[in-house]
């Protein structure tokens, strides 16, 4: 890359992390691409020869974040130094921190007033989940933690049915859960209903508030 296209991506960079910091705190729609160039110390002009529109901008956060979120689930998937329980633990706990990061307005802000970026973000939850969610029940499965009696395909359509059912602006909004906890209580009830006894067992060692051990014929 020549110096002219290192400092033209640096300063493509500096707006996408100023925009995110803005956009996180007071919405999609709050903010002005004026806001944004102010915090920068940058004239509008100057931040529209980056970036064709604020829509763009947001596309350029929302990849950004999106690449975060992909680099460092396969990594959690791939560190095989730990079992599996403890890679699952922190996949949902680091799931769900990047997700509370994201308030329900912001959220349906993107939704509505920029509806491509949405779909975008739609179709790489739908893929990231497809594809681990994969790996997940086989590994679950071979260290005998998840049921054998109910078809993987049949499980993994429910598991992405349920997120994109729940886990949205609008039924967050509804809801008056935060979307940490929307996603947390998918887990739960999900995955209790997945876990063999051993699974119960070994995931409430490292996860109680997710995966008490169930009490089987409790009134």
């Amino acid at each position: 890359m020549t110096r002219t296209g290192r400092a033209d991506a640096a300063g493509r960079s500096r707006i996408v992390e100023a925009a995110r910091g803005l956009f996180l705190a007071r919405g999609f729609v709050r903010v002005t691409a004026d806001d944004i160039a102010a915090d920068l110390g940058i004239s509008k002009a100057t931040l529209y020869k980056e970036f064709a529109s604020k829509e763009e901008i947001l596309r350029g956060v929302v990849r950004a974040v999106m690449a975060e979120i992909a680099g460092r689930v396969d990594a959690i998937m791939k560190k095989d130094t730990q079992s599996f329980v403890e890679r699952l633990v922190a996949l949902f706990t680091f799931v769900g921190s990047r997700i509370a990061q994201f308030g329900p307005l912001f959220l349906r802000d993107i939704q509505k007033s920029a509806p491509d970026v949405w779909r975008e973000i739609e179709e790489f939850r739908r893929n990231k989940l497809m594809a681990n969610f994969r790996v997940i029940l086989a590994a679950g499965h071979k260290e005998g933690l998840f049921r054998g009696d109910i078809d993987d395909d049949l499980l993994l359509r429910m598991f992405i049915k349920l997120v994109e059912e729940f886990v949205n602006p609008t039924e967050i909004l509804s809801s008056g859960l935060s979307p940490a906890e929307t996603f947390e209580s998918v887990i739960k009830v999900f995955f209790q209903g997945i876990l063999t006894d051993k699974g119960r067992l070994d995931f409430s060692f490292r996860t109680p508030s997710l995966f008490e051990p169930r009490k089987e014929g409790a009134s």
